[in-house]
């Protein structure tokens, strides 16, 4: 059996074994694998024989157990009784101890713990009783309890875990690993709580709006409010598990949509009794999906009911939920069942409300028919408040709690972190709620009407812990939440034992990472979080325990474990986050290193290729005398990194790392070795630089790179930034000799250019405004360059050929469409507007637009004029029908640009008696009118593919940013379709975003097409690049703060590292677009047949 470490010591991990069949069905296997649940338990036992000569009985029993579960033996009773005789004479050394599980063995305990034959035991005793055999107590007890009703207890309780332990497959209880959920001591504050989620409802809509009158009036008299502070990404999904499991998501669950559970976990309705559900089934599964869990009710509705138009009402989605309700306590009448199930302690009622979020997207939040939808949900709370009153005659032990998942921005979208997306409200009132004794308003300044006594705000992680505390539940064990304890009425002593247990779950959390780092890391080297190491865990402990167990009554000692506990709390979510980081700066260090020694390979393969002419060149003796020095060199070389590798492998094997580590170690040395096994071709460089005489050359051209470069990865966050590059750009021209071989008209239009596309990265991210007008400018102005290029270009060359008529054609059938597009965008945003339900005929003939818009291009000649105008008007067009304001100008101005930087690299060739609009897409091997097919690398590609990855920033960053990615703007997607279509929707959305992309790339197509530059050392060249701003970035990486920091700080990082990936796929649809023909596919399927049969 191997160990690794949890909160209780070293944890033994079982190979599957045979069970006992004397204590298990005879329907298992005998090779009966171990459940999850199973394991768990079985983890506890942490501790070997060494355990026995400490007298620990619980060690002693979870020992016992083990061993017969695990044990072989053909007669485990046999064994188990050998055992424990040999077990309990090793401990008191004399005469046979009672069998385990037996009421003589309990019987023994309680007189250890009764030595005066009292008759009776403290509070604290019997705690000890139940720590020490390790089985969780399933009431309270009062202070004086009878040795004979503890006995009878304890007997209960211990079958209760034996038949867990031994039936651990249909547990209905989620434990995360290694975390143990710490079962309270306090009473209890209500019977039942009714949870509300009004999905979508910011806090400005409640404090600064009066059309939620009557929780108002609840939250400025007996009920307490307040203001619940989200974490992004701001989402359903991640909002409902904050609240209910008391943890934020990461934002790699972004891939499944923020729908699907990506983890099981633990929850508030896992540790009720029972919990009745309704809502749409996406959020409901969320927290019974994959489980067995018979003690959690659901009733959910289909979301595609909802809809996005603005003809339909969105209360009818809140009203299905409460009829539901309604309709559910009224058969509990009848139910006899469900009537007992309902008076049961402990349980929880949740109601999700989807109809705000669906009302704030279509109609925005402060539109008319958002404030109609949360009047009618106030309105059916008091409703819902008042059955359930009546239904339990008042008996003042419900607690009500009305919150939100997420707010909604003014333009009705959400998934970023601004604050009415962060700010969400709370209302709670009911059994337990603490009550403000000053019912004198004193009004609060930020709000309208609202009472500032009765106002605390908290962390949305907080509520896990506020309603686990008023049920007397185990806290989720995954919560970091912490009990906001002045929101509820409780005695001293209840307060303290609550925001006790608080601690002791956050603190197994801490202690588990503790452990996990501890295990076998090097003593020498080991920095423990000093304010919270292993002794003065111990101490803590062990003081908070001895208090406890006194049973003390004095408020000192309550006051003063209240300041411990909060104390606790602080260390405990301190440590996680020390210790989460352990291995930050190392890592950091090493991933610097790799990257250098990545882009250092990077170098080397092109230099490889730019001299390998003159390596081959160079005389035989040279040659063999370079070998010498290499053998030499090489070897030296590879003692030194076999060295390294020795070391720090060593490093990561004894201190037992994750397999990962082993990655981040050998990387860099791997990296670097590669890089300078070839260290003659860094000194021929180095030489060759010196003998042209280019020295400062190369210098200036590695710093301008390197600084374009780290622009590029500052605009990540500050998009202006992108000017700087491009102003430089601007000049460029003036600056090398492409002034002697251009007109100044090109230069002028150039330089225009690249200031028009620099003013974009100032203006405001797409999202938040709608202006048609600047879409349908945009159309105009493309409108007016269809016929200017046909008038200027294409019936001049074409007007004597009658085979290339149909460019003329197909361009005129594509300025019809652009022409009906506008149309389509100026009457479905003219009747949005007004409220008129978008025309379902405009809709289908947006999709009929983009689908001919997309095959069109294909149907063009391989001109390299004629084939990019019609890409781009393609794209623009489809562009458009999702445009909403100045992105549609931006587009105009990149294909602009683009075309003036085609131009100047045509004229930079040198060519004569040649038009750029005689040269075609032909293929690379049959075109011989331009330069040699095959060339080395010359610095000119390094300012190509520097300008490529400028443009492929830029078609992100000019409209939009990162947060931008997680928004979402109904406009967007009118003219093709409003129905609530996730898929659909999304699709369309990357679309859009895809569209400028693809504009560059075929480009650079071109570009790369007219220069004969080598498509894979330009594309090396760019991976240089975006690894120059990885570097930047990775330092930039957040993991405190807010979460709108962190999560768009590895969103950066990320898009970095899979640029040269994206280029690599992007240029590979380019490539498609601008090579393919339609008439020669059909031809080659079809040319061959139709001519036999002619």
């Amino acid at each position: 059996m191997n160990e690794e470490f949890n909160d209780f010591g070293p944890e033994y991990k079982l190979k599957p074994v045979s069970v006992c069949k004397c204590i298990t069905e005879g329907s298992l296997s005998e090779n009966f694998v171990i459940s999850a649940r199973k394991q768990q338990i079985l983890s506890t036992v942490a501790r070997t024989e060494s355990y026995l000569k400490e007298r620990r009985i619980p060690e002693l029993l979870r020992f016992l157990v083990t061993k017969v579960i695990a044990e072989t033996s053909n007669k485990p009773m046999d064994y188990l009784e050998k055992l424990l005789d040999d077990c309990m004479l090793f401990r008191a050394g004399h005469g046979p101890a009672p069998v385990l599980y037996e009421r003589r063995h309990l019987e023994a305990v309680i007189k250890s713990f009764d030595p005066g034959q009292r008759g009776w035991l403290s509070t604290g005793q019997i705690r000890r009783i139940y720590t020490t055999l390790g089985i969780t107590p399933p009431e309270i007890f009062e202070d004086k309890t009878s040795c004979e009703v503890v006995l009878n207890s304890l007997e209960k309780s211990q079958e209760i875990d034996l038949f867990s332990l031994v039936s651990a497959v249909g547990d209905r209880t989620y434990n995360v690993k290694n975390v143990v959920p710490y079962q309270p001591h306090h009473e209890a504050v209500a019977d039942r709580l009714v949870l509300f989620v009004v999905d979508g409802l910011r806090a400005e809509s409640f404090v600064n709006y009066t059309t939620m009158p009557y929780l108002r009036q609840i939250a400025n008299s007996h009920g307490r409010w307040g203001i619940s502070h989200t974490r992004m990404p701001t989402e359903s999904r991640p909002g409902h598990v904050a609240i209910i499991a008391g943890f934020y998501e990461d934002p790699s669950a972004i891939v499944k949509g923020w729908k699907e559970n990506p983890v099981d976990f633990d929850s508030v309705f896992n540790q009720s009794i029972y919990t009745w559900c309704w809502g749409t089934y996406d959020i409901l599964e969320i927290f019974t999906k994959g489980t067995v869990n018979s003690h959690i009710y659901v009733n959910k509705m289909d979301p595609y009911d909802q809809t996005f138009s603005a003809d339909k009402n969105t209360t009818l989605l809140d009203n299905w939920v409460f009829e539901s309700v309604k309709t559910f306590f009224q058969n509990a009448h009848y139910d006899k069942d469900l009537y007992e199930k309902l008076h049961q302690k402990k349980i929880i009622f949740f109601l999700h409300l989807l109809g705000t979020d669906t009302s704030g997207h279509t109609h925005k939040p402060m539109s008319p028919n958002f404030l109609t939808t949360i009047r009618f949900v106030d309105d059916n709370i008091k409703a819902i408040e008042k059955l359930i009153r009546n239904f339990y005659h008042d008996d003042k032990k419900t607690t009500f709690l009305v919150t939100s998942d997420h707010g909604m921005t003014d333009w009705g979208s959400h998934g970023a972190g601004l604050d009415h997306e962060t700010k969400t409200p709370y209302v709670i009132w009911g059994a337990g709620v603490q009550q403000v004794k000053k019912w004198q308003l004193d009004l609060d300044p930020e709000t309208n009407g609202m009472s500032l006594k009765h106002r605390l705000d908290i962390n949305q992680a907080d509520l896990t812990p506020l309603m686990s505390t008023i049920l007397s539940i185990p806290v989720p064990v995954n919560s970091i939440g912490q009990l906001p304890s002045e929101l509820l009425n409780m005695t001293l002593s209840n307060k303290a034992k609550a925001i006790y247990s608080n601690s002791r779950q956050l603190l197994s959390q801490y202690n588990t990472k503790r452990l996990n780092v501890e295990t076998n890391i090097i003593q020498k080297i080991y920095k423990p979080y000093e304010p919270f190491n292993a002794r003065k865990y111990q101490e803590i402990i062990e003081f908070t325990e001895k208090i406890l167990s006194n049973g003390t009554k004095h408020n000192e000692d309550y006051e003063k474990l209240i300041l411990l506990s909060l104390e606790v709390m602080h260390l405990s979510l301190s440590g996680l986050n020390y210790y989460h980081n352990y291995y930050q700066q190392p890592l950091l260090v090493l991933v610097t290193l790799s990257f250098i020694g990545w882009i250092g390979i990077l170098l080397k393969t092109l230099l490889e290729q730019k001299m390998h002419t003159q390596i081959e060149s160079s005389n035989m003796q040279n040659k063999s005398l370079n070998i010498i020095r290499n053998k030499f060199r090489t070897s030296l070389l590879n003692a030194v990194f076999l060295f390294l590798l020795v070391i720090f492998v060593s490093l990561v094997y004894v201190q037992n790392l994750p397999y990962q580590y082993y990655i981040y170690v050998l990387m860099p040395i791997y990296l670097w070795w590669h890089t300078l096994s070839s260290f003659n071709i860094w000194i021929l460089l180095i030489k060759d630089i010196k003998r042209d005489g280019e020295v400062c050359t190369v210098s200036s051209e590695i710093l301008y790179y390197t600084l374009g470069s780290i622009a590029m990865g500052i605009s990540f966050t500050h998009r202006w930034m992108l000017s700087i590059p491009l102003l430089s750009m601007g000049v460029w021209p003036y600056l090398c000799s492409l002034k002697i071989h251009s007109t100044k008209l090109l230069l002028f239009l150039w330089t225009v250019g690249c200031m028009l596309l620099s003013i974009f990265s100032f203006t405001p991210i797409v999202g938040k405004d709608t202006y048609i007008e600047l879409v349908l400018l945009a159309g105009a102005i493309w409108s007016i360059v269809i016929a200017v290029y046909m008038w200027k270009l294409l019936l001049p060359l074409y007007r004597d050929n009658r085979a290339r008529r149909k460019d003329i054609i197909l361009t005129i059938l594509q300025l019809v469409l652009l022409i009906l597009s506008l149309q389509n965008i100026y009457v479905q945003s003219k009747r949005f507007d007004s409220g008129t339900a978008v025309s379902q005929t405009y809709q289908a003939m947006a999709w009929i637009i983009a689908v001919i818009s997309i095959a069109m291009p294909l149907m063009f000649s391989r001109k390299l004029i004629c084939r990019l105008m019609a890409i781009n008007t393609s794209v623009l067009n489809f562009y458009l029908l999702l445009s909403v304001s100045h992105e549609g100008l931006f587009m105009v101005a990149l294909i602009f640009n683009m075309s003036c930087w085609i131009c100047i690299e045509f004229k930079l060739q040198h060519f004569k008696n040649m038009k750029i609009i005689e040269y075609t897409f032909a293929n690379l091997e049959t075109s011989s009118n331009l330069i040699p097919m095959e060339r080395s690398i010359s610095n000119q590609d390094f300012r190509r593919a520097f300008y490529f990855t400028l443009y492929i920033i830029l078609a992100f960053f000019g409209t939009g940013n990162i947060a931008s990615l997680n928004s979402f703007e109904i406009r967007w997607v009118t003219c093709f379709i409003t129905s609530f279509k996730p898929f659909i929707i999304t699709g369309l959305i990357l679309l859009k975003t895809l569209a400028p992309f693809l504009v560059v790339a075929c480009s650079f197509r071109a570009v790369q097409h007219l220069t004969k530059a080598p498509i894979g050392y330009l594309i090396i060249i760019v991976l240089i690049y975006s690894n120059i701003m990885g570097i930047q970035l990775l330092y930039n990486v957040k993991n405190t703060g807010s979460w709108l920091d962190i999560g768009t700080s590895i969103s950066q990082f990320v898009i970095v590292q899979v640029i040269t990936l994206f280029i690599v796929l992007i240029n590979q649809l380019a490539k498609i677009l601008t090579d393919l023909n339609i008439y020669s596919i059909v031809n080659q399927l079809f040319g061959k047949s139709i001519k036999k049969y002619v």
